[in-house]
């Protein structure tokens, strides 16, 4: 039964993030056709923006719900306690930084390189995107793992339908302009759609636990050390590049960094669904389950590779082929993080494992070594190098954090390898 579980919870999970992943590369594609380098670097920083707004005030205690709802969920058929415990979390945050935003508004608009107006779009997708990932935090937390599945893939279609549209020509407005309003678009319609369909039951009728905000918190906390390392590991590399290089040259190795983010997300589904299971076995005391899915990681790290080294022989094909000639330029930077996505891909089959047993505090300190590395080396490297170092950075940077994960777990081997809880 549990067998049957997985699988189907994995077909769907494989069939939304290979959907999400494909979709978001025909994105790309137009996007890279649509736009200059220029207007594509300004695109990523706009991003970088509203990402940062999103990881401090939500990302942070994301997976609570998944953690401590899926607990609650399992028992009572309802996640209200952990849901209001949270809120009470991140309310006060989405107003600090709501707030912030408004502030600094003239020097974000100037940073990235567009009028003030930018702001508002800022704001928008800040909050949007932001309940639309606590949507999706909750279905996974309430064993709704086939709306979660494609999830994410409704909006990158609904956005490829409107930018298709902006190629027609038949939106009079700057195309940057466009892709920006269009985005917030699609994740205005989905997030819509799922707060009519929410089952609020689910969360209503309100009730505040003094306990449960003490799980949420306690899980939470080591987050906000983690999380905003996290963030610097994604966006370092462009920050840096901003700091010596052009707009044209952020846009360029953006391009890297999205395919090597598209190959991220299509390894994530390993922690999205195993996640919560691992929860429920360590829930129910079911330890056999965890060391039978820990024995099978070696196969497919080995199954990775072959993948990662036929990725390597292809893209200097494939990316001028895909993105115009504009981007061969980044065709080195994208094999090393291609190369990256064998450590990344290792630190994702054990992640589960760190979360399920909170040892959140080690993983978040591990965060926060990983993004003192990577920013020293792009401090170091850029310069020389260009936006090659940045891909070089970031890869040590994976490496060295996968490596602490690997001997936390052995260290903390008790906790998942004896068959009595410890």
């Amino acid at each position: 039964m549990e067998y049957k579980r997985v699988l189907k919870d994995g077909m769907h999970f494989s069939l939304g993030k290979v959907g999400t992943i494909l979709i978001s590369l025909i994105n790309t594609i137009i996007l890279a056709r649509l736009l200059t380098t220029t207007q594509m670097g300004q695109y990523s920083l706009f991003l970088m923006i509203v990402n940062l707004a999103v990881v401090i005030t939500f990302t942070w205690s994301d997976n609570a719900i998944i953690r401590h709802g899926r607990e609650e969920y399992t028992t009572s058929k309802e996640i209200n306690k952990s849901f209001w415990a949270r809120n009470v979390i991140i309310g006060p945050a989405t107003a600090l930084i709501t707030t912030a935003i408004i502030i600094f508004r003239k020097d974000i608009a100037q940073y990235i390189g567009m009028k003030e107006e930018i702001i508002i779009f800022i704001l928008i997708l800040f909050i949007i995107q932001g309940i639309f990932n606590y949507i999706n935090s909750i279905f996974q937390g309430t064993n709704q793992m086939q709306k979660s599945a494609y999830l994410l893939l409704f909006q990158k279609a609904i956005y490829l339908v409107t930018i298709l549209a902006l190629m027609t020509g038949f939106f009079q407005i700057d195309n940057l302009y466009a892709a920006i309003i269009f985005l917030n678009l699609s994740f205005i319609i989905v997030t819509a759609i799922q707060l009519i369909q929410f089952r609020y039951h689910q969360i209503l009728p309100a009730k505040y636990s003094k306990q449960h905000l003490k799980k949420i918190w306690s899980y939470s906390w080591p987050h906000i050390i983690g999380f905003p390392g996290i963030y610097v590991i994604n966006y370092i590399d462009l920050f840096v590049i901003r700091q010596f290089m052009d707009l044209e040259a952020v846009g360029t190795y953006n391009i890297a960094y999205l395919g090597f983010t598209n190959i991220c997300t299509s390894i994530m589904l390993i922690n999205t669904v195993m996640f919560p299971l691992l929860v429920e076995y360590k829930t129910k005391k079911n330890y056999e389950a965890i060391r039978k899915y820990l024995s099978h990681i070696p196969k497919y790290t080995f199954i990775w590779i072959i993948l990662t080294i036929i990725g390597l022989f292809l893209s200097p094909h494939v990316i001028p082929a895909l993105f115009s000639t504009q981007y061969v330029s980044s065709i080195p930077s994208f094999n090393i993080l291609l190369i990256a996505s064998i450590v990344y891909f290792i630190y994702v089959c054990l992640i589960p494992l760190v979360n399920t047993f909170d040892l959140i505090i080690y993983s978040q300190t591990f965060n926060v070594i990983k993004a003192g590395i990577n920013i020293g080396l792009d401090f170091i490297l850029i310069p020389k190098m260009g936006i090659i170092g940045a891909a070089y950075g970031t890869l040590v940077s994976y490496a060295v954090g996968t490596m602490l994960i690997i001997l936390l777990l052995i260290y903390k081997r008790k906790l998942f390898l004896h068959t009595k809880e410890q």
